[in-house]
């Protein structure tokens, strides 16, 4: 994906009194394809955590740009979320909803199966791109990204009060790609990338979405 991009992260745990198959039934047959019929949504990820301290599952949304993600279309969806979405929102703990600009993406060497990231509230450093750069050339990894809090899109979720505790938000999200979670620790300890990664496994990727033209 170009530098500039828009990029929405999600990342929720659910309550254990949700049931597990009308999740994900509604997540693949009502919450991505609504998000991706909307102008300026061109692919969307979701995967489920293997280890570490963030939540259990990591959607992202990549858009032509940040502005997207507070276009009237989209923030008509928002105001008008579906029954279903209405009642699984209820069953959302400890939600994150980043809205970012794409700072770096690097590789793209095919999809990597596993998912390292590192999320927290500091700007990236100086060295970051330097850092991952090197990354990138080790066994094992794929694709290095860096997502940066956008804070020109302020606009707040409607779908925020459906979901009890409400959202949080990263200023920086890193994202490692990669084949082997061994290798991709050994890869980011090397060039000093030192805070806590949580892993994900690929659950989901959509069909590269036909570029619709952003709608304001």
């Amino acid at each position: 994906m170009a530098k500039g991009g828009g990029l929405l992260c999600v990342m929720n745990d659910i309550a254990p009194a949700c049931d597990r198959r009308d999740y994900e039934a509604w997540y693949q047959g009502d919450h991505v394809p609504d998000r991706l019929g909307i102008p300026g949504f061109q692919h969307a990820r979701r995967y489920r955590r293997l280890n570490g301290p963030r939540a259990e599952f990591l959607t992202f949304y990549e858009t032509a740009t940040p502005a997207v993600l507070c276009s009237a279309p989209y923030i008509k969806r928002l105001a008008e979320p579906t029954d279903w979405t209405a009642r699984i929102m209820l069953h959302f703990r400890t939600m994150s909803r980043s809205i970012c600009r794409v700072e770096l993406d690097e590789g793209q060497r095919g999809v990597g199966g596993l998912l390292a990231l590192i999320a927290h509230q500091e700007d990236p450093s100086a060295a970051l791109e330097a850092q991952l750069a090197a990354v990138l050339a080790q066994p094992g990894v794929t694709r290095v990204r860096i997502w940066r809090a956008d804070p020109t899109v302020t606009v707040p979720s409607p779908e925020e009060k459906l979901r009890p505790g409400g959202d949080g938000s990263f200023a920086t999200i890193i994202v490692v790609e990669g084949t082997n979670a061994e290798m991709i620790t050994a890869a980011l300890a090397a060039q000093g990338v030192s805070d806590p990664a949580s892993f994900y496994s690929l659950i989901y990727a959509s069909p590269a979405a036909p570029q619709k033209e952003e709608t304001r």
